[in-house]
């Protein structure tokens, strides 16, 4: 069984975070941990409501939280009918982060799912700031995101972009092969470039890679560097309306060049495509 944890704050784009879940892991059989956290803006505790006690205010939000999550509860007793899918609820004071640290201490958490909600110029300094605070300091776990647009129909195209500079331990590479091994799916794996000649670390590496995907529908692309390597992945994914990227976390890996270029904050805010962070076990 699967243990999936979902953080949610109740908002369209968490619901369809969860809905991408269900159908993801439709027939397996899982868990899924909902967390919903709420921390008080002190600030305007004292600026508008100075007469209210601390304790009022948290009880107010526990009970308007905790009826949220009945809801959510309620409608999937209603509206997802599917056996193989459990659901425990968690609703705590405090911040995400810790929050998510302790679910991931206590249960055998396989993978986390949330929402990235599209933004643009400084709306981005803000929205979203949940979902980049956890792929910065959750690292040893796979974690999904949404965008809040995306409708999964069916997992059909993973692009997996790398340069071969990294070996890769099965561990590593295991979320994103139970993905396409369960659907059946086509996986990318995608070399952007401005020479394809592999240096001897590469090519063992790659040889490496076939061993690893053996028995998996691989395409091995070399596409050429289109200005930045971000742009030009996003552009190759683009052109096979691919369902899923999945990334690296590694230090002085393929991911911490492609962070440098902003395209994990670029898919999450930007692109239609979910992007499937592989964890770093250091």
């Amino acid at each position: 069984m699967k243990t999936i944890l979902i953080p949610t704050d109740f908002s369209e784009n968490a619901w369809n975070a969860l809905f991408t879940a269900l159908k993801l892991f439709y027939d397996q059989q899982c868990q899924f941990l909902l967390l919903h956290t709420y921390e008080l803006d002190l600030g305007s505790v004292v600026g508008d409501q100075g007469q209210q006690t601390l304790d009022d205010l948290y009880q107010s939000l526990d009970e308007d939280s905790r009826a949220k999550m009945k809801e959510i509860v309620a409608y999937l007793k209603s509206h997802h009918d599917n056996p193989r899918h459990a659901f425990q609820t968690f609703v705590k004071a405090g911040d995400l982060l810790g929050e998510v640290r302790r679910c991931i201490k206590k249960y055998p958490v396989d993978m986390i799912v949330m929402g990235t909600q599209g933004a643009t110029g400084a709306e981005r300094i803000l929205l979203g700031s949940n979902t980049v605070h956890l792929l910065k300091h959750i690292q040893n776990k796979p974690i999904l995101t949404v965008p809040e647009a995306f409708d999964l129909q069916r997992l059909k195209h993973v692009v997996f972009p790398t340069n071969y500079m990294h070996y890769y331990e099965p561990f590593e590479l295991q979320p994103m092969i139970d993905l396409v091994r369960e659907w059946k799916a086509t996986l990318h794996l995608v070399y952007a470039a401005r020479e394809f000649k592999l240096n001897p670390t590469q090519e063992s590496n790659r040889s490496l890679l076939e061993t690893r995907l053996a028995g998996l529908d691989v395409r091995w692309i070399e596409t050429p560097i289109n200005k930045r390597v971000s742009d030009t992945i996003l552009g190759y994914s683009d052109s096979i309306r691919a369902d899923l990227i999945a990334l690296m976390q590694h230090k002085h890996s393929f991911l911490e060049n492609l962070t440098r270029e902003k395209v994990a904050r670029r898919i999450a805010f930007d692109s239609h495509v979910p992007l499937l962070n592989l964890p770093q076990f250091l």
